[in-house]
């Protein structure tokens, strides 16, 4: 009796230890081969939501389907150009400006001083003027071309995956039978699908209030403000939060700043809180706790794409955990359930 006791807690150890070695040592694996496996699981996902587009212009339209996979594949890529020509053209104007933001914010730092002096409060103006004017901005232009290049680079890879995936659909092949792969698919593409919807909305919105305010930057914040909203919890906060520099360059602490913060953070809170979970209904079946565990794990092994695409990899896997005997239970306690 007592034999059959240690062997079963030695084999529980055993098993349990050997776990903890096998997260290691993928999640060692994903780290080293972020350069490609980011590019490949961006282009899956989006190759889900362009072969519906495909599938609707067969349907809708009568499309052929080597029209509608055409088609499909040049909105994936105009939507990428449009992305680069956007951020670099904001950018750009921007840094024209930078100039007079420099002198802006030197004026608005010496009524700072002037009025801190009025409370006794003393601070060195000239230091931290001279420290302003000898901003290098010029490396920071050298060193935003870089990581522009590193995502053109990117973005030219997921466009040669989805285009491959898409003329890949086009030989006939056995419909896919395997629930969970199934499952996994529906899952991802009604979720794509609400948050790429909710994150023109937001996209639009966001241009509009700060184009009507005259805000600089204003479609490179909105770009931002729509990309941002793929990441949970924290992408609306930094999406609301990112205009707030320039805003106080412009207008300082004055009224139309918060204004436009409030209309910033009105427009994030109402799409984010009450439209999206309208149309995600359960969503993607994650705890709020597994769904910011998610946002941190993947954040740390594959960076800023990681946050993106925290919740569809993690509904993903729990997809495949619940249909393993073995693994159940760790899908019913990321849903937020106890196992039975």
């Amino acid at each position: 009796m007592l034999s059959d006791k240690s062997t079963y807690y030695y084999l529980k150890t055993t098993a349990i230890c050997l776990t903890i070695v096998a997260a290691g040592v993928v999640t060692a694996f994903l780290v080293y081969t972020r350069a490609l496996l980011i590019p490949l699981v961006i282009s899956i996902f989006l190759y889900t939501i362009l072969a519906q587009v495909a599938l609707y212009l067969r349907q809708k339209f009568n499309f052929p389907q080597w029209l509608a996979l055409t088609v499909a594949i040049a909105l994936g890529t105009s939507f990428f150009i449009a992305v680069i020509l956007f951020t670099t053209a904001s950018v750009g104007q921007f840094l024209k400006g930078a100039e007079v933001y420099r002198q802006n914010l030197i004026a608005t730092i010496g009524d700072l001083a002037s009025k801190l002096q009025q409370h006794g409060i003393n601070i060195d103006q000239n230091f931290i003027e001279n420290y302003i004017r000898e901003l290098p901005l010029f490396d920071w232009l050298r060193n935003l071309g870089g990581k522009l290049f590193s995502v053109v680079s990117n973005i030219t890879l997921i466009v040669l995956f989805m285009t491959f995936f898409l003329l890949g659909s086009k030989r006939k092949s056995r419909p896919i039978t395997n629930p969970a792969i199934k499952a996994m698919l529906a899952n991802v593409s009604v979720y794509l699908s609400v948050k790429i919807m909710a994150s023109l909305i937001t996209g639009v919105i966001v241009a509009s209030i700060l184009i009507g305010f005259q805000v600089k930057l204003a479609i490179l914040f909105a770009l931002l403000a729509c990309l941002l909203n793929f990441i949970p919890s924290v992408g609306s906060i930094i999406s609301v939060l990112l205009p707030a520099p320039v805003l106080f360059l412009q207008y300082g602490l004055g009224t139309e700043f918060f204004i436009v913060m409030g209309l910033l953070t009105a427009t994030e809170f109402i799409i984010g809180n009450l439209v999206e979970p309208r149309f995600l209904g359960e969503g993607m079946d994650l705890h709020p706790v597994a769904v910011v565990g998610s946002l941190i794990f993947w954040t740390l092994v594959w960076g800023v794409p990681g946050a993106f695409l925290s919740v569809p990899l993690t509904a993903s896997l729990k997809i495949v955990l619940s249909k393993i005997k073995q693994t159940r239970a760790v899908a019913e306690i990321l849903a937020g359930r106890l196992p039975q």
